[in-house]
């Protein structure tokens, strides 16, 4: 009867602890040890629900249920055993496992041990319950918090929470460090009174508050603990409840003080540096009133262009130079007062030398033709310069055209002069000379006329006398006298060389071309337009004195064979061209002539002043093909004026 009891009482107390396990465990395993070492493991049939895994699986594989445990966590679960089998009391711990589906789960693991009479550790139980929402719950407020803190805390603006009396319930490092606290325990429970006063004392603002729900961005002075003013920047943010009434406010200030003190400076600054320039400036205006009056006062005018060839400034000289307004100047590209071919070309002078850096016409003092707003044409002499590599051009231009007018009149003279010698030498000497050679030619006649009318002993007188010493001197004479009459004749067409006649130039030229045909070795010639009249005496002589040079250099220098000249007109110019197949010229004697230097030859000089003078353009350069081309190009205006 009484093992009855006892056994009715061990079951009774059996099923109790079976169902206190089941209240505290969603699965339990049940461990069977002998002398510290585990003999066997018995899984609960609700291993299922937690692991995915059926008791059979973990008998059939005693290591399952360690290589669930997450491998960070297994050190958790071998101290856990390692304290109950050296008999320690038991602890609980918290560790991952990584279920069938793969999804990681939490466990608390609650250990129940068993000792025999003598006090061994025979067995125990394993009781695990699932945590995993209570600790992704626990994580998420915990990084909310943090986040919290990061927001809250880290935030450089002031962040308080007060009451409706103005005390600080709750507030962020940065209000402490505003308001001058010393840590936050100090601010939280002060009151926000006596950082407020009018006309934004805490009362008004309460009030404010209250009728609007928000006041933002609002600028006011304060202090602080310390007593140094601040300047800040505050929005404060009303709580409600549902009837309405204000429980709290939420406000954040932002310190604008350095700010306000920078802006200050800065302003100050900016107010000395538009002083500064403004003295600068009128300081520059002074300058620049100084230096137009020294550039109007000059004689000779001076035109600025930029790299595009676009005029920036002129003098009053220029001006008068070329009949425009300083209004219809500036702006405009300084080909307006080029005449052709210059007009066509100038851009692409400036952009060679801003590609190649080769200087033509920098530096240098050259004669081009100019054109004025009426479209009359003058001579200038202008040298160019670069100013300090700034792509801006400064030009000097001076009115040569009473120095070629002069040098003209002067060359006129001297062709007058000429041209008298040679009437002179042709009408005078020359018929003189012809006379005496008429008469010496008689002589002869008449001594060769006496032998066929006399005796024969007239005849015998004769031979007996140096009769025929007399005719032979005679013979010599008339011969010398015609000689000499032939070579005064060549001077004379020397002198002049062009006949007043307006196809003059062209039989002048064949002339030329014909004579240096009896040179060995030389083959020169004449192409001539028939559209080519050139009726000015004066302008054809220069024109044949051109030519009559370069054929010069030609045979002298070049050491040619080939010689070319053309005579045409094209686009109202008068074109004479002269070309060989010489060993051509030096780059260096092509720059000299450009820049009228001295060192270039005085043959190459009298042909650019010649050319110069008849209001033409005059060009040196190697031909493409090997040799020298000479070109001049005369407008038929200068001819017609001329």
């Amino acid at each position: 009867m009484v093992d009855q009891q006892s056994l009715q009482k061990s079951l009774e107390g059996e099923s109790r602890y079976h169902q206190l396990r089941d209240a505290v465990a969603d699965y339990y395993y049940h461990v069977l040890l002998e002398n510290g070492k585990i003999l066997e493991k018995q899984h609960g049939p609700k291993c299922v629900t937690i692991t995915g895994y059926h008791p059979e699986e973990y008998a059939a594989n005693p290591r399952l249920w360690i290589d669930l445990v997450y491998e960070e966590d297994r050190p958790v679960i071998e101290q856990q055993i390692e304290r109950v089998i050296s008999g320690q009391p038991p602890t609980t711990s918290e560790y991952r496992i990584r279920r069938r589906d793969g999804q990681l789960c939490w466990l608390r693991k609650l250990i129940i041990p068993y000792y025999d009479a003598d006090g061994r550790l025979m067995a125990y139980d394993a009781l695990l319950r699932d945590i995993t929402e209570n600790k992704l719950s626990r994580q998420s407020l915990q990084q909310s918090e943090e986040n919290y803190r990061l927001l809250f805390d880290d935030d450089l603006t002031g962040d308080y929470v007060a009451s409706t009396d103005g005390e600080i319930i709750l507030c962020n490092r940065t209000l402490v460090d505003i308001f001058g606290f010393t840590c936050r325990e100090q601010a939280i429970g002060s009151n926000l009174r006596g950082f407020y006063s009018d006309p934004y004392s805490w009362d008004t603002l309460v009030e404010r508050i209250r009728e609007l729900g928000t006041l933002n961005r609002f600028e006011r002075i304060t202090r602080c603990n310390d007593g140094r003013t601040l300047h800040v920047v505050e929005t404060v943010i009303g709580t409600f409840d549902e009837k309405g009434n204000l429980l709290r406010l939420k406000g954040y200030i932002f310190d604008d003080t350095h700010s306000r003190v920078e802006t200050a400076k800065l302003r100050q600054r900016t107010q000395d540096l538009e002083d500064a320039v403004e003295q600068r400036t009128k300081e520059i205006r002074a300058e620049r009133s100084h230096l137009e009056a020294i550039l109007d006062s000059a004689l000779d005018g001076i035109i600025s262009i930029d790299r595009l060839g676009t005029i920036q400034t002129i003098n009053r000289s220029a001006e008068r130079l070329f009949g425009y307004a300083r209004a219809e100047m500036i702006g405009q590209n300084v080909s307006m007062l080029m005449p052709s071919p210059y007009h066509e070309e100038h851009d692409g002078y400036i952009q060679r030398y801003q590609k190649t850096g080769e200087r033509r016409i920098l530096n240098s003092v050259r004669e081009v033709a100019a054109r004025r707003k009426d479209g009359s044409t003058f001579p200038v002499e202008v040298s160019i310069t670069e100013v300090d590599n700034t792509l801006i051009y400064t030009g000097i231009l001076h009115d040569i055209s009473e120095r070629k007018q002069l040098q003209a009149h002067i060359l006129q003279i001297a062709e007058d002069e000429q041209r008298r010698i040679g009437h002179e030498l042709h009408d005078g000497i020359g018929q003189e000379l012809t006379g005496l050679a008429l008469f010496a030619g008689t002589i002869v006649e008449l001594l060769d006329a006496i032998p066929q009318e006399s005796s024969e002993k007239t005849v015998r007188h004769l031979h007996e006398l140096p009769f025929s010493t007399l005719r032979s001197l005679a013979a010599r004479v008339s011969s010398q006298l015609n000689a000499t009459n032939t070579h005064v004749r060549q001077l004379a067409h020397g002198v002049m060389p062009v006949q007043i006649e307006p196809r003059g130039l062209q039989a002048a030229l064949s002339e030329l071309a014909e004579s240096f045909e009896s040179h060995p070795h030389v083959n020169c010639r004449l192409k001539s337009s028939a559209s080519v009249v050139v009726a000015d005496n004066a302008t054809a002589t220069h024109m044949y004195r051109i030519v009559q040079e370069a054929i010069n250099n030609s045979l002298r220098h070049s050491q040619a064979t080939e010689i070319n000249i053309t005579l045409a007109r094209k686009d109202h110019h008068i074109i004479i061209e002269i070309t060989d197949n010489g060993i051509g010229i030096g780059v260096q004697a092509i720059d000299n002539c450009d820049r009228m230097d001295r060192r270039a030859g005085m043959g190459l000089r009298t042909m650019q002043y010649r050319c110069g003078l008849i209001g033409g353009t005059f060009h040196i350069e190697n031909s493409p093909t090997g040799g020298t081309s000479i070109r001049c190009l005369i407008p038929e205006k200068s001819i017609k004026e001329n």
